[in-house]
């Protein structure tokens, strides 16, 4: 295999990981950049509108007749509690304290999924808030150290098992020195949008 091809190839597959997890440490961004940097391309160009036949009026996308009331960030504060549930049952198991429930987090967790919706993003670094650990301080809260996870998958549980088998998050939901968490769960249209964020007090 030549060195383009490899190149091409972990592209793919780091990129096709970068989808559906983020640690708080991620290099597929930075490898992915720097690949369409070396192809002469770091922009993602808007798809081109096909012309339109001024005689037909049909809109050139279907646009859905019945949308959905709901708003596409919608809070599911109940899958929030499961998955602090499930995180901290696993820290049990393995001989760690539980977490606390930081509101300030909780709602620092919400405001960061419901972003990443909204404004079709999946990073650790938000274009409305800066990078996660800038964001929990903006918000007033007091860290010796900080974590971040991200997940989207069809639901909670499926996230969770998703990140617990994934290294980088596990550490993160096993990390002893963490003493509190926050997760912010939003219904997209795929499923869950999933932030875990963890600090040390």
């Amino acid at each position: 295999m030549n060195k383009k091809a490899l190149t091409l190839f972990m592209v793919l597959v780091l990129g096709f990981s970068y989808i559906f997890l983020l640690p708080e440490k991620c290099e597929a961004s930075w490898l992915l950049e720097r690949y369409l940097a070396q192809r002469g391309n770091n922009t993602v160009e808007k798809p081109v509108q096909p012309p339109t036949d001024p005689k037909n009026t049909a809109p050139a996308y279907p646009v859905p007749t019945n949308p959905d009331p709901q708003t596409p960030s919608m809070v599911l504060k109940d899958d929030a509690t499961l998955m602090i549930d499930m995180v901290n049952n696993e820290r049990i198991k393995n001989g760690l304290k539980p977490l606390e429930v930081l509101p300030a987090l909780m709602k620092t967790a919400e405001d960061k999924s419901i972003d990443m919706v909204e404004n079709n993003y999946f990073s650790h670094t938000s274009p409305t808030y800066g990078p996660f650990y800038s964001m929990v301080y903006s918000r007033g809260i007091r860290f010796r150290s900080v974590g971040e996870n991200l997940a989207k998958a069809r639901n909670t549980k499926t996230a969770f098992y998703l990140l617990m088998g994934s290294e980088p998050h596990k550490k993160n939901m096993l990390n002893p020195y963490f003493t509190h968490i926050g997760v912010g769960i939003v219904k997209d249209k795929y499923g869950v949008v999933v932030t875990q964020l963890f600090i040390a007090q």
